[in-house]
């Protein structure tokens, strides 16, 4: 019995690409306008060329992981190529198969939670630019009485019974 053991642990598995070489992402997929084929304009990669005698060279696990985080977060579907066989699905399917699948689909999620927050800013602050701006309150003397006014380049704006008046000689305070 021991010798069987042994011959198993010494027979060398033949090294095969590592895991993460096999996942790739289409990019800007478009119809083409005179035969209606769909043409692409680039594949993105892990850009993985190792080849191991386990599933994933040293590291490479985590590198599959963050490219799943990112694809997934910018909503592409994800090509897997088994020596020819390819399957497309969304990155946190393919990565369910994995040990490191759930931290796949956190990561997605937290991405599109802070890509629509940052949608939320970005509007907020469109909303801001093109509100009526209000008038910053100044308190000035013009002459010896003290009035509460603003400004409007140069000259100082204020009320007196009811009536709009208009100065460029006053002492701001």
């Amino acid at each position: 019995m021991a010798a069987n053991t042994t011959a198993a642990k010494t027979a060398q598995a033949e090294p095969t690409r590592c895991e993460c070489s096999r996942y790739s992402v289409l990019v800007n997929v478009r119809e083409n306008g005179t035969d209606g084929d769909l043409v692409w304009d680039a594949e993105l990669t892990t850009g993985c060329t190792a080849t191991t005698k386990r599933t994933f060279a040293p590291g490479h696990d985590a590198k599959l992981k963050s490219a799943l985080i990112k694809w997934g977060a910018e909503g592409h579907e994800v090509t897997r190529d088994d020596d020819g066989v390819n399957t497309v699905a969304d990155a946190s399917t393919h990565a369910a198969k994995f040990p490191f699948g759930h931290m796949v689909a956190a990561g997605i999620a937290r991405a599109e939670a802070k890509a629509a927050e940052k949608a939320e800013r970005a509007a907020a602050r469109a909303a801001r630019k093109t509100a009526p701006k209000t008038p910053k309150k100044v308190t000035a003397k013009v002459g010896r009485a003290t009035f509460t006014g603003h400004m409007d380049g140069d000259h100082f704006v204020y009320e007196v019974k009811g009536k709009e008046r208009r100065t460029l000689k006053f002492t701001a305070i």
